[in-house]
């Protein structure tokens, strides 16, 4: 059966949020997001982004949050700065722990007075070493246990409940194949391509005409699902729910396949004036679901964002990247704690690459992803040269 054209729109540029925020600095730019976390802790601000962006309509409630944002932003930053003057094998425990108080910030903006709550404080998450032997790198898992902060921190990035198998184990290996950032290290390390279909010039669409608005990724190279093994319908049911749905179209390259939403989202009649009028961020809200499900990860290049949709056929569950790289971080905290002749061990094999670039490249990208998650937009941070 022959392919549909692509329905033709005006573009709008896709993100992974339906707001997004350009910033330059002339500093570093790790001190740059850590402004702007703490930034967060200031009442006033925290009580404008809870009430615009979070929908917290009670203002006693986000006097509440703005408080306790504030108690554990505070903490998690003098944690990540006694990290940064750490070693190797030390420095990625308290580094867990200072994204653990962030996640508790997150938490806590899902869940007035988290603090109070049995899960604030479990961890959710845990790692047992093996008294006999050291780390092995290929069948080294994390498991889910009782409800903690991992499961509401999931639950507030991913917007849906968190229902996990008991047992429910993540192989590390498998949860290294999804950091995008380590995309070269991986690759040396386990000569395999990491788990992730590139998206080559996503976008969102809108006919004004119509009054349509739907997402198309332009495309996904045919030669990469080669590469993972993966047809593009196994990558369309990855994506697709019982109410979003995507079809494949006509490509205008040979080596690319291009795949858009089969029904697009109705622009409302409630809108005021010219149709053309709605700034880019009110139109991709209306497709801000489908996005969701899309559960695209990101990384920052030289050119600006690029995305990827993630195979996780390997997992028990569907995770975002926050929790991806959360999960890693406590990992390699608990190898500190729990474990330092395997940390001792891993600095003289390959798989050190791979560690060293997760404290080095990882912790920055999950430090910019839980302030994306904080203000609810994508900020594509760049400095000065």
């Amino acid at each position: 059966m022959p392919l549909h054209e692509p329905r033709e729109g005006d573009s709008l540029e896709f993100h992974s949020h339906a707001r997004v925020n350009w910033e330059t600095t002339i500093g570093h730019p790790e001190q740059y997001v850590w402004s702007s976390i703490k930034h967060m802790g200031v009442d006033e601000v925290a009580d404008g982004i809870l009430e615009e962006f979070h929908m917290v309509s009670s203002s006693r409630i986000r006097s509440t949050i703005a408080k306790n944002l504030q108690l554990y932003i505070g903490q998690a930053f003098e944690l990540y700065e006694s990290a940064r003057n750490a070693k190797a094998n030390t420095a990625p425990l308290l580094y867990y722990y200072a994204f653990l108080n962030l996640a508790k910030a997150l938490c806590e903006i899902y869940h007035p007075r988290f603090h109070k709550k049995p899960e604030c404080y479990r961890h959710g998450i845990s790692w047992q070493p093996n008294r006999e032997y050291m780390v092995n790198m290929g069948s080294e898992s994390v498991r889910l246990t009782r409800r903690g902060v991992w499961h509401v921190l999931c639950e507030a990035v991913a917007q849906r409940p968190c229902d996990v198998p008991d047992p429910c184990m993540l192989n590390i290996r498998n949860l290294f194949a999804l950091a995008p950032e380590l995309s070269s290290e991986y690759a040396r390390t386990y000569h395999q391509s990491p788990r992730l279909v590139w998206l080559h010039d996503p976008d969102v669409l809108a006919d004004y005409d119509k009054k349509e608005v739907w997402l198309r990724f332009i495309s996904v190279e045919r030669e990469d699902l080669r590469t993972l093994r993966f047809s593009g319908p196994k990558l369309l049911d990855s994506i697709t729910t019982p109410t979003i749905a995507y079809r494949e179209v006509r490509s205008t390259e040979d080596n690319f396949r291009t795949f858009e939403l089969e029904h697009p989202k109705k622009i409302p009649d409630a809108h005021e004036g010219a149709l053309r009028e709605l700034v880019a961020s009110e139109v991709r809200e209306l497709v801000a679901s489908e996005v969701r499900a899309m559960n695209p990860f990101t990384y920052l290049e030289s050119d600006g964002l690029q995305y990827a949709i993630p195979i996780q056929t390997q997992l028990p569950i569907q995770l975002p990247q926050l929790l991806v790289l959360y999960s890693l971080m406590f990992w390699l905290g608990s190898l500190v704690r729990y474990d330092p002749h395997s940390v001792a061990h891993l600095q003289d094999t390959e798989h050190w690459i791979l560690i060293d670039g997760f404290i080095n490249q990882s912790r920055l990208w999950l430090l910019e992803l839980f302030e994306w998650e904080l203000y609810k937009h994508e900020t594509t941070l760049h400095s000065v040269r």
